[in-house]
């Protein structure tokens, strides 16, 4: 066992499943490195994974210790680990990334564990978007997003931006899933208060 993870209260069987000893996470070309101190995600264009990939539930997640800490904190509503499949995306999403996803994880329920600021929120609907195989255009402008799917625009306040208000707005269902952490920027955060 890790002892930085078992002091923030990562129980032993999930730090077995993320293959957790090192804290050195490998995306194929770039690693994630996580300490007491430093945590470094990387931009890159692969995707880290773990978990079953015949798993009927896909959680994306920006970074492994993010998916440690989601899971750490919501682990009551996950005890099945042999049907989740995480996938790590690093610090910047690409698109070979969506590619890759929508090509061999289909028919899957999805739930996107990003941060709770707008960058996160922006990123939600890309993502969402880009799984169902959709194209939309998301710009920030003096407090507002602007928003173009297909032939439709829209505008919303910063603030009030989110996965749920843009499917309001446009009429659509993604059915993908947000969870987002309690008065943290993101699940890391509230794992060490």
């Amino acid at each position: 066992m890790n002892a930085y993870l078992t002091q923030l209260g990562v129980p032993p069987r999930l730090q077995t499943f993320f293959a957790a000893e090192e804290l050195h996470f490998d995306y194929g070309n770039e690693l994630e490195h996580v300490s007491a101190t430093c945590h470094r995600v990387p931009t890159t264009s692969m995707l880290w994974t773990a978990g079953s990939p015949l798993a009927k539930e896909v959680i994306i997640t920006f970074s492994v210790m993010e998916a440690i800490a989601f899971m750490t904190i919501n682990q009551w509503a996950f005890q099945q680990l042999d049907n989740l499949l995480f996938v790590a995306t690093g610090n910047r999403i690409h698109t070979g990334q969506m590619k890759w996803i929508r090509d061999n994880l289909k028919q899957r329920v999805f739930t996107l564990v990003f941060g709770d600021d707008l960058i996160s929120r922006i990123t939600d609907v890309k993502v969402a978007l880009a799984i169902r195989n959709k194209q939309v255009k998301l710009e920030a402008q003096h407090g507002l997003i602007l928003a173009r799917l297909k032939q439709k625009a829209a505008a919303f306040e910063e603030d009030h931006f989110s996965l749920s208000v843009f499917e309001k707005e446009f009429g659509i269902r993604t059915r993908v899933r947000t969870c987002k952490p309690v008065h943290h920027l993101t699940f890391y955060d509230q794992l060490k208060t």
